[in-house]
């Protein structure tokens, strides 16, 4: 798989995780609890990942043990993302707290750095630098007034901390296991962290049954299917360092979707957040599409 496709497919990924916020408003509209939009969106993913999988289980030489394990370890730390930010939205703003949440930019930066022992480009940093400040200002219109709780900054900063690390483990954990099988152990692993946290009552009081089943299917397909079916296909090839900056365009994704179905109306300051973002995403990979064209001129 080429650098360029790998890339798309994390952009395409984090694209879907900004499906997700609005899905999960129009389901708190319906009067369905956290825990019940959670849990269905892991139980209706993990059950799709792995009727998808069963194809590739019997074409697959035996998943070791120690895969397997360490598979839906990896799945139950990157559960906890979605509990934590929940968390912190109960403390602080949404706005404030998905500014929290974008440091999983620099974290996921600070992991590969640890990790290779090689230093992050000077190009990595700056577009970082340029996303952390487009995702201040798409959200600085309605930070007026937000009241600060060392609470809700401490559960923000965790839901960075570990979608960075699903991101890092994305690129290392049993790369050697098809992508399907991947995806289907690591949301897994999210469905355990979600039942050990929250009840899973909905599963047996009919709840499903009352229309949370819809909300269900769409948060697992948009939430936990797509974004770790490509998310697990594309990091290994382009690291978690660069696919940490590339899963910034969630927060343009958010307020493009959100506008079109909540009918939110974006801010002058919010699109110029989007740009930076977007600004930010283009300088990442600057070198890479200076050496494609570069290549392409010699050939020529």
């Amino acid at each position: 798989m080429s650098r360029t496709q790998a890339s798309i497919y994390v952009l395409m990924g984090a694209s879907s995780y900004g499906v997700v916020s609005t899905i999960t408003k129009l389901a708190y509209q319906h009067g369905f609890a956290t825990g019940e939009i959670t849990g269905s969106q892991v139980f209706f993913g993990c059950l799709f990942l792995w009727l998808v999988a069963l194809p590739a289980c019997a074409k697959t030489k035996r998943l070791s043990r120690k895969s397997l394990l360490s598979l839906i370890m990896c799945g139950m730390v990157s559960g906890l993302t979605g509990i934590f930010y929940y968390l912190s939205l109960k403390a602080l703003s949404a706005s404030f707290a998905i500014i929290l949440m974008f440091q999983f930019t620099w974290i996921g930066l600070l992991l590969e750095w640890m990790r290779t022992r090689v230093r992050p480009r000077w190009n990595h940093w700056l577009a970082t630098a340029i996303i952390l400040s487009g995702s201040l200002l798409a959200s600085a219109s309605q930070l007026n007034g937000t009241s600060l709780h060392a609470k809700g900054i401490f559960f923000g900063l965790l839901s960075a901390l570990t979608y960075a690390l699903f991101i890092y483990f994305s690129n290392f954990v049993a790369t050697d296991v098809n992508p399907m099988i991947r995806s289907a152990s690591f949301v897994t692993g999210g469905l355990f962290t979600n039942l050990l946290i929250f009840s899973p009552a909905f599963l047996i009081e009919g709840k499903l049954f009352d229309g949370l089943w819809f909300w269900g299917l769409l948060l697992g397909l948009f939430g936990s299917v797509i974004p770790t079916i490509l998310f697990m296909k594309g990091i290994p090839h382009i690291g978690s360092g660069l696919a940490s900056i590339l899963g910034s365009v969630e927060l343009p994704a958010v307020i493009v979707v959100a506008a079109f179905f909540l009918h939110e109306q974006p801010t002058m300051l919010q699109w110029a957040g989007v740009l930076l973002i977007l600004l930010g995403i283009l300088i990442s990979e600057a070198p890479n599409i200076i050496g494609r064209r570069s290549i392409s001129a010699k050939q020529s």
